[in-house]
């Protein structure tokens, strides 16, 4: 699937030393296009990382090492988004700012009519965007974000007396989850070209330890650069 790209204005550089560990669900209570047109406004001091159409479209606003402003909590108890209303330990035990170690999904849709529930292409779009940013967090952060519903979580989680209904009821956290679950149970497809036959081995092994080749592929066709590059290196091990 395609992400597109539109940066938006209103975000924190960085992380301020918080790892990404939470993927946060919302509804956008609109349309598409308006949701990006007014995350990406610096007038209305909101952003998120996503935004999912109910066609399945998704455009990316905030980069993954960097903070959005989607779902804030405060360290005030008179704030009615103090962490400590949250109903996830994890937020009213870290005392920090929930933006900081989020990830935020806007989902296209209006609570009233749906409460929450995804569209087709919608709902694969989701578990193709929240496979993908598994991926790039271990990628970028070393970090593998738990499949589980302490770490795939809606807004309502984090702050529940400003945000009661957002994603809705309907969200199907547990199917995207399993869904999820299934594709990493799934082994990987054996490939004969990874590593070398049993007559080819001793030479293989001897080669990549004198840096003639880089070790992989070794069953795959050479192509005529490469074959240049094995004979310089090899005249240049000779000492020619």
């Amino acid at each position: 699937m395609n992400i597109v790209r539109k940066p938006s204005p209103n975000i924190n550089t960085g992380r301020q030393g918080h790892t990404p560990d939470m993927i946060v669900c919302h509804i956008t209570d609109g349309g598409f296009e308006g949701a990006v047109s007014w995350l990406t406004n610096p007038e209305s001091r909101v952003s998120s990382h996503f935004v999912v159409a109910r066609d399945g479209r998704i455009t990316q606003l905030v980069e993954l090492t960097d903070t959005a402003w989607a779902n804030g909590t405060s360290g005030t108890k008179s704030n009615n988004q103090w962490h400590g209303h949250s109903t996830l330990q994890v937020v009213r035990e870290r005392n920090v700012n929930a933006n900081r170690y989020t990830i935020s999904i806007e989902h296209e849709g209006r609570h009233a009519e749906t409460a929450g529930a995804l569209a087709p292409a919608q709902l694969e779009a989701t578990i193709f965007l929240i496979g993908h940013i598994r991926s790039e967090v271990k990628r970028l952060f070393g970090l593998e974000i738990p499949m589980t519903r302490q770490h795939i979580v809606g807004h309502h989680e984090i702050t529940p007396r400003t945000r009661p209904n957002c994603p809705g009821r309907l969200f199907p956290f547990d199917e995207i989850i399993r869904r999820l679950s299934e594709n990493t149970a799934q082994p990987a497809p054996q490939n004969p070209s990874a590593s070398p036959s049993n007559f080819a081995r001793e030479a293989w092994e001897w080669a990549v330890q004198n840096n003639l080749i880089d070790g992989t592929n070794p069953r795959e066709p050479a192509t005529r650069e490469q074959l240049v590059t094995i004979l310089l290196r090899f005249n240049r091990m000779l000492g020619n």
